[in-house]
């Protein structure tokens, strides 16, 4: 797990783990578990993480993938405007995941923060 600091004060968290394990792909990384305290939200901070994140797992020469559940659409909309494509839904036990990967152009383009 990682921890997003300002001044010292934990804002944000994350994980980040290889895709083999989950059977998604045969190589590549997984971000999950994305939080930000509520009163960072909406202030750029989850692009940066997952801007972060999708330089991080290029450095290591690995796609990164995420999801979240299909009918989130605020969500869905989220990861498309910040780099990540649509790769489809799929079912998991009763409901559908959405999974998208970053794009080549994956990174945090928007304000200043």
């Amino acid at each position: 797990m990682y921890a997003s600091l300002i001044d010292g004060k934990i804002i944000g968290s994350f994980g980040i783990k290889k895709v083999a394990e989950l059977h998604v792909a045969e190589s590549g990384n997984y971000l999950y578990q994305i939080a930000i305290q509520p009163e960072y939200q909406g202030r750029g901070y989850g692009a940066l993480l997952t801007s972060w994140a999708c330089k991080y797992s290029r450095g290591m020469g690995e796609d990164l993938y995420l999801n979240c559940w299909a009918g989130n659409e605020k969500l869905k909309n989220f990861y498309s405007e910040n780099g990540f494509e649509y790769v489809g839904d799929f079912p998991e036990e009763d409901y559908y995941i959405s999974i998208f990967k970053c794009s080549a152009s994956g990174v945090y383009s928007g304000r200043d923060v």
